[in-house]
């Protein structure tokens, strides 16, 4: 008799449980939408995976709370990303800050883009919605040296570019001939931020892809990177006497006169290091053959645009790999 009182007992307790169960998870949520992206004309990886992540930020000595996230593959998709990031808006404290941060990482986990900057939501007058996040690159510490070029814009003066490159710490300089100051090797001093190389006759502040050159009594802090430029001087300095690249699908040619010529084509898929290339008649290209592979490059002295940057060049470059053509742009570099 006992259980058969308590029987509506047991599902009246139950219906109240599960009533209560709808009520809790039946609360609304809230979505923060918007995109990263990044301004370098840099392609993601196919493997590339991206974090977005509302966090709480009120705090600077503590750790921040994650409240949503959201973690997705690119699968070949580039910037920029949308992204839509779900939360309880009870959760939020107008008293708090708030802030989404974002990272893009490659298939092995390196992080290769990330936030720098704060971008507050959602309390104290900040969007709520629509946030466009702006990542920077995350550059490893290089195992060799690493050369830069920097042009700069002076408001007197006409621009000028000088070469920089870093490594072990110190810095080695060659201004324009017109500085009448020789090749000079700046070691790296202590800075609040970037990094500073100085002896007493020149200093540079590097921050991101810009710079401050001091010479003397001058100034100079319209400096930018130019990240082509640069790859086409450490390849100079290699011993590299032509550089040439083409798209669709993406190839790079290094020539070494008399040495080797090395061709690197479907997205870098395939290398090809090929040695004691021929220098065909007139300076008009090179020829280079192994067991397997018959290479030849022609170059013609007419201007050249890259169909994906629109970078102007002094040379068209055709490679012929074993009867297949690659197109592209190159540069003399001797």
């Amino acid at each position: 008799m006992n259980t058969l009182r308590l029987a509506p007992l047991a599902l009246l307790f139950a219906f109240t449980l599960s009533a209560c169960s709808d009520e809790q998870t039946s609360s609304e949520q809230a979505t923060l939408s918007g995109s990263l992206g990044y301004l370098p004309r840099i392609a993601l990886p196919d493997d590339a995976r991206v974090t977005v992540a509302l966090q709480d930020v009120s705090l600077a000595d503590a750790p921040a709370e994650t409240l949503a996230e959201q973690n997705f593959d690119t699968e070949g998709r580039q910037v920029p990303l949308p992204f839509s990031l779900n939360y309880d808006p009870e959760a939020i404290d107008q008293r708090h800050r708030y802030a989404v941060r974002g990272e893009i990482r490659d298939g092995q986990g390196t992080l290769l883009w990330t936030t720098a900057e704060h971008y507050g939501v959602l309390t104290q007058g900040q969007p709520s919605d629509n946030i466009e996040i702006r990542l920077e690159q995350v550059r490893a510490a290089p195992a060799g040296p690493t050369t830069v070029v920097y042009r700069c814009t002076p408001e007197q003066g006409e621009p000028f570019e000088f070469v920089a490159q870093y490594h072990d710490g110190r810095l080695g300089l060659w201004l324009p001939d017109s500085f009448e100051l020789p090749y000079q090797e700046l070691p790296q001093v202590i800075s609040a931020s970037g990094a500073r190389f100085e002896n007493e006759h020149a200093l540079v502040w590097s921050k991101g892809n810009t710079a401050l050159l001091e010479v003397g009594e001058q100034s100079y802090s319209d400096c930018v990177e130019d990240r082509a430029a640069g790859l086409r001087e450490e390849a100079r300095l290699r011993g590299v006497t032509l550089r040439a690249t083409g798209n669709e699908p993406g190839w790079l040619l290094e020539v070494s006169t008399g040495q080797q010529i090395r061709f690197s084509y479907n997205y870098g898929e395939h290398q090809l290091v090929l040695p004691n290339p021929e220098t065909l008649d007139d300076d008009a290209g090179y020829r280079a053959a192994s067991a397997d592979h018959r290479l030849e490059v022609s170059v013609s002295q007419e201007g050249c645009q890259d169909d994906m940057s629109g970078e102007e060049f002094p040379y068209r470059v055709v490679v012929t790999l074993d009867g297949q053509d690659y197109r592209g742009c190159g540069s003399k570099l001797n």
